[in-house]
Parts: structure tokens; sequence; C-alpha cells
């Protein structure tokens, strides 16, 4: 789909009808474009839009490059569908003079809500760089939003572990249900984390691009600022991702701990019940030339002796702290 905003009386309105690139065309987006609407654009403009393949590759010079006047930044961005875990997706801006393009395959909400949020206050839409900083601006701050979530889901997590109660098997239970939360919300800062470093690149390459096109300076202060609130992500992120092994750790050890209990429970068998085994095995035996078998106090003795073979071996190791 084609959507072509012009600047209007101060407001970003999308072209009604069949779009056409006009004068006063600051931002064109292409949302799974069909190749007419590619080639629409492209011989407007005098790019080559790259396709979803180009889009996917991860070295930074097929992401990050200038072609033909126009600068081309590629990002993988951070979002939620409607049904379903967070996902991560490549979008591409494209700075070619004063318009910005826009090519994605999925729907991250941060492009509608910028488009209702900059027609309700005033906004700098001046240019496609004005565009692209404010659009980038929401992003960030749409990816700040899903690591805050993360923090709360993780803070959440670190309590239900610890105070975790209950006999074995609904402690097993719960721990079966941690390890899901918690390898879940690994997965999520993992893409959280990937799209920090991604916009960082970015704007790294964007600082640079906007002092070439000798952009005002309001303009590239904001840049600046959204670098540096990338970089604060990026490195919370990170912390979060490092509390979430922690947790991993941490769950793991209770479980090793727990089955430790459970074999030991098997250790105190063992130690009770192998010393009398051994000695009813010797006296069952029954060898002809076995004079506690004629004796009279010998079923007694032999009792005795069993009761002290288990008591006995219990108590040493009791005290020696190994059971």
């Amino acid at each position: 789909m084609l959507t072509i905003y012009e600047l209007k009386s101060g407001e970003l309105k999308p072209q009604a009808g069949q779009p056409k690139i006009t004068e006063q065309v600051v931002w064109i987006d292409l949302l799974n474009p069909t190749p007419a609407e590619e080639a629409k654009v492209e011989k407007a403009l005098k790019i080559d839009v790259p396709t979803r393949e180009e889009q996917q590759e991860i070295e930074v010079s097929s992401r990050l490059y200038q072609e033909d006047g126009a600068h081309f930044m590629t990002a993988t961005l951070m979002y939620q569908p409607e049904q379903g875990e967070p996902r991560t997706t490549p979008v591409t801006f494209i700075l070619a003079g004063q318009r910005l393009v826009t090519v994605r395959y999925a729907e991250p909400r941060a492009f509608s809500i910028y488009v209702t949020r900059c027609n309700r206050s005033e906004t700098d839409l001046r240019s496609g760089s004005a565009v692209l900083i404010g659009l980038l601006e929401t992003i960030i701050d749409r990816l700040a939003d899903f690591i805050e979530r993360i923090q709360a889901e993780v803070e959440g997590l670190s309590h239900s572990i610890f105070e975790i109660k209950g006999g074995g098997a609904s402690r097993q239970r719960r721990f079966d249900v941690l390890l899901r939360a918690i390898g879940r919300e690994g997965e999520i800062a993992s893409k959280a984390r990937e799209s920090a470093h991604s916009l960082g690149r970015l704007l790294t390459f964007l600082v640079n691009a906007a002092t070439g096109r000798k952009e005002d300076k309001p303009l590239q202060a904001r840049i600046r600022t959204a670098a540096r609130d990338v970089i604060s992500l990026t490195d919370h992120a990170t912390f979060l991702s490092g509390k979430i092994i922690f947790l991993l750790d941490a769950t793991l050890g209770m479980i090793n701990i727990q089955q430790n209990d459970i074999i030991k429970i098997f250790s105190v068998a063992a130690v009770v019940f192998l010393p009398p085994t051994l000695l009813a095995s010797i006296y069952g035996m029954n060898f002809h030339n076995m004079p506690e078998l004629d004796w009279m106090f010998g079923y007694p003795l032999a009792l005795i002796l069993m009761v002290l073979a288990a008591v006995l071996p219990y108590i040493y190791f009791k005290r020696k702290g190994w059971l």
C-alpha cells in the first residue's frame, strides 16, 4: 500500500484517491508495496528502493549507505501485533532531497501514533528530515515502553522465584511455569536489545548525514538527543538481559536443590536400612556351623544389632552434617 503525506496548513495529510508525488509531499510510506508502487516511487525520486530480501541483510554497509544523493537507513524495529508475542521487523528510511520514504512489511504502532500525534500538537513537519526524527522519537518512546514492561515482568518473576512455597509437587509445577516465563521475557529482552542496537547505529549514521545535508541546528540537536536516549535504552536492556540470566540461574539452582533433597531421602534410607540388611543377610545364610542359630539369645541379639546398625550410622552422619 502506498500512502503519500502532504504538508497542508501545518498538518500531515494523506492524499486521497490516486496518490501523486507533488511538491508538497514530505513523506511517502510504502507498506507491503507492490512492484508497481515501488516503480512509481523510484521513477519520481530517482532512487532504487531496497527489496525485502535486501532489508534482511545484516551488514552495516547494506543497511546504512548513501546512493544517488539519497541516504538509506535500515533499522530493526520491535513491534507487537494484535495477536501474539512481540516481534522484530526491518524498516528502511530513505531521505531523498526534502522527502522521507519508509519501506516496511509490518505495522508497528509507532507509525500510526506519530501521524495522530503530529496533527494534535505543534510539530516540525517542514521536511522529510523533520518527519524522520519525529518518527524516530516515537519509535524510541515505544521501545522504552516495551523495556519498561519487561522490567515490570522481571521484577514480578524475581519475587515469585524467591518466595515460592508449597510441597514438592506444587513447587515443581511452579518452577516449570517460571522457567517458561523467564524464557519468554529473555526472548523479548533480546529483541528489545537488538532493536536498540540497530536504532543506535542508524542515529549515528543520521548524525553524520544531517551534518552533510546541512540541516538546521535544532534538528541536529534532536538527533543527538535521540541518539543519547537510545544509548540509555541499550544499557537498560543489557541490564535486564543480565538480570534475566541471573533469575534463570537462580531458578535452575533451586530446582537442583529440590532434586538434591529428593536424593537425600534415598541417601537416608540407604544409611538406615543397608547395615541392618547386611546383618540380616549374614544370619540368614543358615550355614550348619553357625553357633548363634542354636543360642537361646541369638535372635534377640541379632535384632538389637540390626537396630544399632541402623541408628548409630544415622547419628554419626547427622552430626557430621552429611544428612
